[in-house]
């Protein structure tokens, strides 16, 4: 099987049964707004990732960089307080409005295409380096993406990505509540196979950790979100508590669940040799 249709066959096998979203009485998909806004806290206070210092070394003194899926622009929007200039693509409106709440915060300017990768790709202007975090497990069509991606850029591409599919950590919840298996990927190797299949080359890929950002203040929270990710009707979900318990610990007032950190990783390589 090709890497891209391996890549499309695990993201199509995480589709969730119609049975459940039929029952289910919120959707399993998005963000509620108190988890970007502490996200967003979470990276302005943190380390800066790895992935910006690659960007920032592409881009050399002054550059151009189109960030794709840019969401509320915490990936590139320090790029552009940084003094490149930024270009942002992004589809979901609320997240579009968002980025420009943010660099107006910022007190930055940067350019806003709404719109779906590679189908606006054609509204970019030439850039530097073209980068996307934390997009490409939701492109099933991974293939013309990366491809793109790499058209658009004169220098290099930068991708940030989980190192595992981030909906692993749900798997047990679906196989013990619905007795639904999920897959184990795809993951960032497949991403390489990908990137090697599509355009010969192999990419860089440096693995780094940091702090999980996505932290509770109750159990109410808890079973809330995770209730919602995994189609379970509100007055059952009490049932993923004992399930939940063993993962939970609590520092300085906060609940996490789960591992405390991160494992992400940036594949990126150069386009201009």
């Amino acid at each position: 099987m090709r890497a891209v249709d391996r890549w499309r066959a695990e993201l199509e096998a995480w589709v969730i049964p119609q049975r459940l979203l039929d029952a289910a009485e919120e959707s399993p998909y998005g963000w509620a707004p108190w988890i970007w806004a502490r996200l967003s806290a979470a990276a302005r206070s943190g380390t800066p990732p790895i992935t910006l210092e690659i960007a920032e070394t592409l881009l050399g003194g002054h550059g151009s960089v189109v960030d794709v899926g840019a969401g509320r622009g915490r990936a590139s929007l320090p790029l552009a307080v940084r003094g490149h200039d930024l270009t942002a693509v992004e589809p979901d409106a609320g997240m579009a409005d968002g980025f420009e709440e943010e660099a107006a915060r910022l007190g930055v300017s940067a350019r806003l295409v709404r719109g779906r990768w590679p189908e606006v790709a054609g509204e970019v202007p030439e850039t530097d380096v073209a980068m996307s975090a934390n997009v490409v497990y939701d492109v099933a069509g991974i293939g013309p993406f990366v491809t793109a991606l790499a058209a658009a850029a004169r220098r290099g591409v930068v991708l940030e990505m989980s190192e595992r599919h981030p909906r692993v950590v749900t798997a047990p919840l679906f196989r013990a509540v619905h007795g639904v298996d999920r897959p184990g990927g795809p993951s960032v190797d497949d991403l390489v196979a990908v990137i090697t299949e599509e355009l010969g080359i192999l990419p860089n890929v440096e693995r780094w950790e940091r702090p999980t950002s996505l932290w509770f203040q109750n159990w109410d929270e808890i079973l809330a979100f995770y209730g919602r990710r995994v189609t379970l009707p509100i007055a059952r979900r009490q049932e993923l508590r004992p399930l939940l318990e063993p993962k939970v610990t609590e520092r300085d007032g906060r609940l996490y669940v789960g591992d405390r950190v991160g494992r992400y990783c940036t594949v990126w390589w150069h386009t201009d040799q």
